[in-house]
C-alpha cells in the first residue's frame, strides 16, 4: 500500500488538471437603453469639462478667511495673503470694514472685472445667487473673488495652471444600472422652510427645504430631504446624501444628486448621476454635508466613486 498511494495521488492530480475550473459566474451587466446611455455619457462629459475649466474646482489654489482689516495680496515675501508663484509680487491691498470688501490695486497691475479694467473698487461677494460675485481676473491665469459663508467672508483664488487641473485623470464610476433610476413621491411642505445646513467647515449655511422625496428600495420605504439649488440652468433639487458605500467605494463625505423640480407630485432620482462634492477634489471648497435623515442605511452602487 505504501507504493500504491503515491500513484493514486498522482492520478487524482492528473484528473483534476484535466477537468474545467469551476468559478462562480458573474451576473451579466444590466441591459441599458442605448439612448439613456448616450444621454448619460453627454452628462458625464459636461461634468468633467466643468471640473477642468479654468475656474473649475480643480483650479482652486487657495481660500483665505478674512477678518476686519487690510491684507496685502501677491506672490512677494511681504504679502499677507500669498499667491502662487507666477502672480504679481504685489497685487494690491484688500480691506474688510463693516462687512464690505474693497480692493486697491498696486500701480501697474492689470486686472479686470467682466472685461473692464479696475483700479480701486468695492467687491461684491457671492452672498446673493441672483447677483454674481465680482471675479477679479489677473491676466489669463489667476482669478479671485469674495465668498460669503454664513457670517464669514473669504477670498477664493483660482489658478488656471494648477497641478490638480493639469494632472486630473478622470473619475471612476459604477456601471450604469437602470435599477437605480427611481421615481420618488414628493411630499411638499405647505411653505418651504429655511434650515441651518451643516457644512464641512463645522459651520451651518442657510438652505431652503421645499419638501421630502419618498422612494422604495427592496420593499423598504426611505426618505431624502433636498435643498433648493439656484443654478445657471434654473432651480433644481440638491440631495446631499451618504450610503453604505461612503468611505469605502465612494467619498467619505457623501455625494450630491441633482434632480429637476417635482412634476405631478413626483421627482426622478437618477442615482447613476450621484457625483462627488467639490470637497472630494480640493481642500478649498465649503461643501454641505448630509443631514442626519439623508444618511441611507443601504449601499447605492451607482454613480461616481472616490476620485
Amino acid at each position: 500500500m505504501r507504493h500504491l498511494l503515491p500513484e493514486a495521488f498522482g492520478a487524482a492530480l492528473l484528473l483534476a488538471a484535466t477537468l474545467p475550473a469551476c468559478h462562480p459566474q458573474a451576473p451579466p451587466p444590466p441591459a441599458v437603453d442605448p439612448a439613456y446611455a448616450a444621454d448619460h455619457a453627454r452628462w458625464h462629459a459636461t461634468r468633467i469639462e466643468a471640473l477642468k475649466a479654468p475656474q473649475g474646482w480643480l483650479a482652486l489654489a487657495g481660500l483665505y478667511w478674512l477678518q476686519e482689516g487690510e491684507y496685502r495680496l501677491g506672490a512677494g515675501s511681504g504679502a499677507d495673503i500669498v499667491f502662487p508663484a507666477g502672480a504679481p509680487a504685489d497685487v494690491g491691498v484688500l480691506a474688510l470694514a463693516d462687512g464690505r470688501v474693497r480692493l486697491r490695486l498696486a500701480p501697474g497691475v492689470d486686472a479686470k472685472i467682466r472685461g473692464e479694467a479696475i483700479q480701486d473698487v468695492e467687491l461684491r461677494s457671492d452672498v446673493d445667487p441672483a447677483q454674481p460675485a465680482d471675479r477679479v481676473e489677473l491676466g489669463d491665469r489667476f482669478t479671485f473673488l469674495v465668498i460669503a459663508r454664513g457670517e464669514r467672508l473669504g477670498l477664493r483664488l483660482y489658478d488656471a495652471r494648477s497641478e490638480e487641473r493639469r494632472e486630473f485623470a478622470g473619475i471612476a464610476t459604477f456601471p450604469l444600472d437602470p435599477a437605480w433610476v427611481i421615481r420618488a413621491r414628493f411630499e411638499p411642505l405647505p411653505t418651504p422652510r429655511t434650515i441651518d445646513h451643516p457644512t464641512v467647515l463645522g459651520t451651518v449655511q442657510p438652505a431652503r427645504v421645499p419638501g421630502t422625496a419618498v422612494f422604495t428600495v427592496d420593499g423598504q420605504e426611505h426618505r431624502l430631504t433636498p435643498i433648493l439649488e439656484h443654478g445657471p440652468a434654473g432651480d433644481a433639487l440638491l440631495f446631499v446624501f451618504s450610503d453604505r458605500t461612503s468611505g469605502r467605494e465612494t467619498y467619505h463625505g457623501g455625494r450630491f444628486l441633482l434632480a429637476e423640480l417635482p412634476q405631478d407630485g413626483t421627482v426622478l432620482l437618477d442615482f447613476n448621476r450621484a457625483h462627488n462634492p467639490p470637497c472630494a477634489f480640493t481642500a478649498y471648497a465649503t461643501c454641505p454635508v448630509p443631514l442626519a435623515e439623508n444618511r441611507l442605511p443601504f449601499a447605492i452602487p451607482a454613480g461616481e466613486k472616490t476620485p
